[in-house]
C-alpha cells in the first residue's frame, strides 16, 4: 500500500509541474487535438495494436523454447493483461510479475514461466536501446541535447552488463555476495533457480536470433505508430528523431511510479518539443497515454473474462499450509 501510495505521489508531482510548466501552451495542445487527423490517428492505432502480436510472439517463441506449449492467442492474451496490470504496480513493466504469474496457471511451470517472462523482457529492453543507439551513431551524430548521448550510452552500457551477467558465468561468479544477502530472506534458491532458467538461454541461438529481430520488428512498428500520431498533430520532425528518443522516452518512464504517468508525459515534452514543438509534444504524450488505456481496457477484459488467469497475490489466514494458486500444476488443480 505504502509502494502504491508513494507511485501515485510521484505520477501526481510530475502531472503538476507538467502542467504548471505548459498552463500556457493548453489552448494551443487543445487545437491540435481538435484539428487532428483521423484517418492518421486510426491508422496508427491499429499499428500499435499489431506492435503488441508482434511482441506476444516473442513471448510464444521464447516460452516453446523453454519446453512450454503455448498457443498464439494465449500468449496475446498474456501480453494484454501484462498491460493492464502495469497500471497498478511498481513502473511500467510491474506487470510483468502478473503476467508470468498468470502463465504459471495455464502452464504449471512457475520458474519457467517467470525465467521466460523475464528473458522476453529482457529482448524488448536491449532493442530499446540499440534502436536509438544506431540511430545516434549513424544519424544523429551532432544532437542539440547533450543529455541524449548520456543516456543512450548509459543504457547501452548497463545493457551490455547485464547480458555478459547472465551469459558468462565467471562474471557472475564475482558476484556471489549477492546471492548471500539475498539467502538472509530464504530468496537465494529461487533466485538462482531463475538465472540458471535465464542462463540456459544461451543454447538457442537460433531463438535468441528470432525473438531480436521480432523484438527490432516490434519496436519499429511501435515508433512508426507514434510518428503518425505526431503526422496527425500536424509535426513534420523527420522520423529519425523518434527513432532516437521515443526510445529513451519509454526508458525513463520505467522508473517508480503508475505506469509512467507523468513522468512519460514530461519526458515526451523535454526530449520532443525542439523537433516538433513543445504543444505537439504534450499533445503526443495525451495521445500515447490514451493508447496505453485502450490497451489496458483489453487486458482488463480478457482478465475478467477469463479465470483461467486469475491469481491470487495474497494467502488467506486457512491457506497458510498449502500452495499459492499460481504455483499448481493446472493438472493438480483440476484434480
Amino acid at each position: 500500500m505504502k509502494s502504491f501510495v508513494v507511485r501515485t505521489v510521484i505520477s501526481v508531482g510530475f502531472l503538476c509541474l507538467l502542467f504548471y510548466l505548459m498552463r500556457g501552451n493548453i489552448p494551443d495542445i487543445l487545437t491540435a487535438l481538435k484539428g487532428i487527423d483521423q484517418t492518421r490517428l486510426l491508422l496508427a492505432v491499429f499499428i500499435s495494436l499489431t506492435a503488441v502480436l508482434i511482441i506476444a510472439r516473442r513471448l510464444k517463441l521464447i516460452f516453446v523454447a523453454d519446453n512450454i506449449p503455448m498457443r498464439f492467442v494465449e500468449s496475446v492474451n498474456l501480453t494484454f493483461i501484462g498491460c493492464f496490470f502495469n497500471n497498478f504496480l511498481p513502473t511500467s513493466v510491474g506487470g510483468d510479475i502478473v503476467k508470468a504469474m498468470c502463465a504459471a496457471r495455464i502452464t504449471g511451470h512457475p520458474v519457467k514461466s517467470v525465467t521466460s517472462v523475464l528473458m522476453d523482457r529482457l529482448f524488448g529492453l536491449f532493442t530499446f536501446i540499440a534502436i536509438p543507439s544506431v540511430s545516434f551513431v549513424f544519424f544523429l551524430k551532432g544532437s542539440e541535447n547533450p543529455v541524449v548521448p548520456v543516456l543512450i550510452y548509459s543504457f547501452l552500457a548497463a545493457a551490455l552488463f547485464s547480458f555478459f551477467l547472465l551469459f558468462n558465468r565467471n562474471v557472475a561468479r564475482r558476484f556471489r555476495f549477492v546471492e548471500g544477502l539475498l539467502n538472509r530472506f530464504h530468496l537465494g534458491e529461487k533466485i538462482r533457480k531463475v538465472y540458471d532458467g535465464l542462463h540456459n538461454f544461451k543454447n538457442h541461438k537460433a531463438v535468441i536470433a528470432q525473438a531480436m529481430l521480432l523484438s527490432v520488428v516490434g519496436q519499429v512498428v511501435s515508433v512508426w505508430a507514434l510518428y503518425l500520431m505526431a503526422r496527425a498533430l500536424g509535426a513534420t520532425a523527420p522520423m529519425v528523431y523518434f527513432f532516437l528518443l521515443v526510445p529513451v522516452v519509454h526508458l525513463i518512464s520505467m522508473l517508480p511510479s503508475l505506469n509512467g504517468l507523468g513522468i512519460r508525459e514530461g519526458a515526451y515534452v523535454y526530449f520532443l518539443a525542439p523537433h516538433i514543438g513543445a504543444h505537439n509534444a504534450a499533445a503526443l504524450g495525451v495521445l500515447f497515454l490514451a493508447l496505453l488505456f485502450l490497451q489496458s481496457i483489453i487486458g482488463g477484459v480478457i482478465y475478467a473474462l477469463s479465470p483461467r488467469y486469475h491469481v491470487s497475490f495474497k494467502r488467506s489466514r486457512y491457506e497458510k499450509n498449502t500452495r499459492h494458486p499460481w504455483t499448481e500444476p493446472e493438472s493438480a488443480r483440476k484434480a
